[in-house]
């Protein structure tokens, strides 16, 4: 698996290049690769919870849906005025048995109410079968990534589980964030997920740091490989950064009535 971690690299730094300035780039429609694994452009980072609702209508019929809720307040989940909504909902695909996917799953995250009730993660989380040709090989998925996010700003794995990671972190305005030494944005990432944790009071100082580093939007990739490098299962997920703390920082100073 070291051969295959040195590879991963190469082919990321070969094919990178930046990301659109206008909008972080969505997959290709017709990249037949692209569309085995990752989110498609139906669900947008920023869509109002209707506008999702009305795509699922439309387009997901068929598809098992679940939803978690969760309360406005961060400090109480009971006696809150407006009590909860809806923060996520979950989407599972029908089996077939035309060699799709053996299973294939959308995770669709919402800000709360104080903050428009938009969404600010998708996550689409795939298994392939075990026969070869249903299967996507390694260097399918890194040049599927390249070409869509550039370089990584950084690559873990392949661990002991044969998972390697890809992260890419992108400005406001959908530009990628340069690789550094120091990591400025992993080091970032690393406090909200304190934050997530402990519920810290230094959710606004968080903030401050993402806009001064340019840090506001997450795309992680990963896979797990089995023999001949072929992949066994994908989880892409896109996360609005900066929506999310601001939407959690609501939360947390909301009183009620």
């Amino acid at each position: 698996m070291k051969i295959l971690a040195i590879c991963l690299l190469f082919v990321f730094a070969t094919l990178a290049h930046a990301a659109p300035s206008s909008k972080i780039a969505s997959p290709d429609p017709n990249n037949a690769t692209a569309a085995r694994f990752l989110p498609g452009s139906d669900f947008e980072v920023g869509m109002t919870f209707a506008d999702v609702e009305a795509v699922i209508l439309r387009k997901y019929r068929d598809w098992h849906k679940t939803e978690g809720r969760q309360a406005i307040s961060t400090h109480s989940t009971k006696g809150v005025a407006g009590g909860d909504y809806v923060n996520s909902i979950k989407l599972e695909s029908p089996r077939r048995p035309d060699g799709a996917p053996l299973s294939d799953i959308y995770k669709l995250h919402f800000t709360s109410p104080l903050s428009g009730s938009t969404l600010y993660g998708i996550t689409r989380d795939v298994r392939f079968p075990h026969l070869p040709k249903d299967r996507i090989a390694y260097d399918a998925w890194t040049k599927t990534l390249s070409a869509h996010w550039g370089e990584p700003y950084a690559v873990k794995g392949p661990n002991e589980d044969d998972i390697v990671r890809a992260f890419f972190f992108f400005d406001n305005a959908g530009v990628a964030a340069s690789h550094q030494d120091n990591q400025p944005c992993t080091a970032m990432f690393r406090k909200i997920h304190a934050i997530t944790q402990d519920a810290a009071d230094n959710i606004e100082a968080v903030i401050g740091e993402m806009e001064r580093e340019r840090c506001h939007f997450l795309i992680e990739a990963s896979a797990i490989f089995g023999k001949n490098a072929l992949l066994v299962q994908t989880l892409s997920r896109s996360t609005d950064l900066h929506a999310y703390l601001r939407d959690m920082l609501a939360r947390k100073s909301y009183k009620g009535q």
